[in-house]
């Protein structure tokens, strides 16, 4: 199946909110409205500084969201050259069909022009296919365990894009416009 991955626009809230529902629902976390009304928020953000969604034909069947990275877990300032996936959701009718390593592709290559040396993320321990999926595209676990407000334990994970003080190798000016991959997964 292929799947081209795209920087979302406006027009496509809606269907990336309903991916998340989805996704969240068949893993038995019905969203409540106050939740899902902080997830349109947060794909609306303009400090969100990428935000993808996958496309099987016209269908949007995949987002995924980077934002600046902040001290204390997100709470505090923005740290510089580091930067923090909250997103990464595929339509459950899709799983399993490798939509995921192209979706955290297509982020990753927008995620370039931001020149952050490393970027982070946090997932529900007990969500496995979501840990193969960051371990196959180069995050790794930090040893951070933490627990969400309902108590389900979550662990952090995190991907190390260069040393903090080695500069910026492209063999390409930055491209800032939007990036289209289209993939044939296997």
């Amino acid at each position: 199946m292929d799947l081209e991955v795209a920087v979302a626009a406006l027009k496509d809230v809606s269907a990336a909110v309903e991916v998340w529902r989805a996704a969240n629902t068949a893993r038995g976390l019905p969203p409540t409205a106050q939740r899902a009304q902080r997830v349109v928020e947060k794909l609306q953000a303009v400090d969100a500084s990428v935000v993808v969604v996958g496309r099987t034909g016209s269908r949007v069947t995949a987002v995924a969201l980077a934002e600046p990275g902040g001290a204390d877990d997100g709470s505090g300032e923005v740290v510089p050259g580091c930067g923090h996936v909250s997103m990464v959701f595929v339509q459950p009718d899709l799983w399993g069909q490798g939509l995921g390593s192209t979706l955290m592709a297509g982020l990753h290559a927008n995620t370039d022009r931001l020149d952050w040396v490393r970027t982070s993320l946090w997932t529900r321990e007990s969500n496995e296919r979501a840990q193969r999926l960051y371990l196959k595209c180069g995050y790794r676990p930090t040893g951070r365990a933490a627990a969400l407000r309902a108590g389900d334990p979550i662990v952090q994970l995190e991907r190390q894009w260069r040393a903090p003080n080695e500069p910026h190798l492209r063999s390409q000016p930055t491209y800032t416009g939007p990036l289209v991959l289209i993939t044939a997964s296997p």
